[in-house]
């Protein structure tokens, strides 16, 4: 039987546990609390990329097993791929709409090909780029028939680039490839400021081609992005002075800007081989160039071993490091420019391809510009590639 001393002592023993009780729990609270603000503040974000990435499907050796494994490398390492037509235009056959099945045989296979082939990448977007220039942008497009770079048949020779059948054919051209491959991207003109560089002359003819053309097909396809493409130099060059003046007249001509970038061949800085010493606005240069745009890298690229080519006075001493470092820098600064895709011409160093039908001082400049070098040994590069790819579009 508890007496009332032992009751009241009994009753503030008890009354104290419950209040300590209490404190405690408030204490932990508090510090839970504060640990999980602690946690949200020092939770990095999670990385994202603005861009697709992706490739061309040119081939390391003239067979169907190294076009087999250019598709194949593409569907697993990318969610883009882009298609480079740049050997010439089926001038006569296309001056008629709808006319697919009279183009010339190399025309039907090639397409024909591609189109099937983009079956098996079903997720990945498509980049289509076409030009109506020839490979030195100097006048249109050579002809397109049973081969690439046929010489234009008459009259077609002496057309102007302004001219009403060159604009039609061009613009029926593009009409059945886009039909045939259906693509989100479409740069119905490859760097055309070097054209608008190479032929002063020719500028206002220019203008009523890019007008027209664009024109002809955004009508028909109103929800495909169009773009023209600009190969960069060095800021604050004459070239890149044209070019912001051709933008001024090109920017109600096109839905984006693509960027085509290959430092270490055409800026001028010292030891391009390094691109530690890129100047600070080698790409960011663009925003000024075409402000106001969104951008798209249309091409680029960097070799992973050294390069002599005599004929062009070009020497370049680089490795694969240096590779490595500047695929690192351009995703970061696409990302910084939110560009819209990212296309690394070649996956693979096509040294077998050169060697049995290339052979030309001009491919030689790309030759050692993959992933895999000329063995599809993996470079550094592609472990890069790889992590960047894993990261969400934002």
């Amino acid at each position: 039987m508890q007496t009332p001393f032992f009751s009241m002592v009994f009753k503030a023993i008890t009354d104290l546990k419950i209040k300590n009780l209490i404190s405690f729990i408030i204490c932990i609270f508090v510090i839970v609390s504060c640990k999980s603000e602690d946690d949200k503040i020092e939770t990095p974000p999670v990385p994202t990329r603005s861009f697709s990435m992706g490739f061309t499907p040119w081939p390391y050796a003239a067979s169907i097993s190294a076009v087999d494994d250019i598709y194949s490398f593409i569907g697993s390492s990318a969610d883009l791929i882009a298609l480079h037509i740049d050997g010439g235009v089926p001038w006569p056959e296309s001056n008629i709409a709808d006319n697919f099945d009279n183009y010339g045989s190399d025309v039907k296979n090639e397409i024909n090909s591609i189109s099937g082939r983009l079956s098996s990448l079903s997720h990945h977007e498509v980049y289509l780029a076409v030009s109506p220039f020839n490979g030195l942008r100097n006048d249109k497009a050579l002809y397109w028939n049973t081969s690439t770079g046929e010489s234009l048949p008459s009259p077609w020779d002496t057309y102007d680039i302004d001219n009403s059948l060159v604009i039609s054919s061009y613009s029926n051209f593009i009409d059945e490839l886009i039909k045939k491959i259906n693509p989100k991207y479409v740069n119905f003109a490859i760097e055309i400021n070097e054209f608008y560089h190479n032929v002063a002359a020719d500028r206002l003819k220019l203008q009523t081609f890019y007008m027209s053309v664009y024109g002809n097909l955004k009508a028909k396809y109103p929800n495909v992005i169009f773009m023209t493409s600009f190969a960069m130099s060095s800021p604050g060059s004459i070239k890149m002075q044209e070019t912001a003046n051709l933008y001024t007249h090109l920017q109600n001509y096109q839905d984006m800007t693509g960027i085509s970038v290959y430092p270490y061949a055409f800026y001028s800085h010292n030891d391009k081989g390094d691109p530690a010493n890129l100047p600070s606005n080698w790409l960011s240069q663009i925003i000024s160039i075409a402000p106001g745009s969104n951008y798209f890298i249309a091409e680029s690229g960097f070799i992973g071993e050294s390069l002599s080519i005599p004929a062009f006075s070009l020497n370049v001493t680089t490795d694969q490091d240096k590779q490595n470092n500047f695929l690192i820098t351009l995703l970061e600064e696409a990302n910084a420019i939110n560009a819209q895709g990212l296309v690394w011409f070649s996956a693979y160093d096509f040294d077998d391809l050169w060697a049995s039908s290339l052979g030309d001082n001009l491919s030689l400049i790309w030759r050692d510009t993959g992933l895999k070098d000329g063995s599809q040994v993996p470079r550094k590069s592609l472990g890069s590639w790889e992590s960047w790819l894993t990261r969400s579009r934002q």
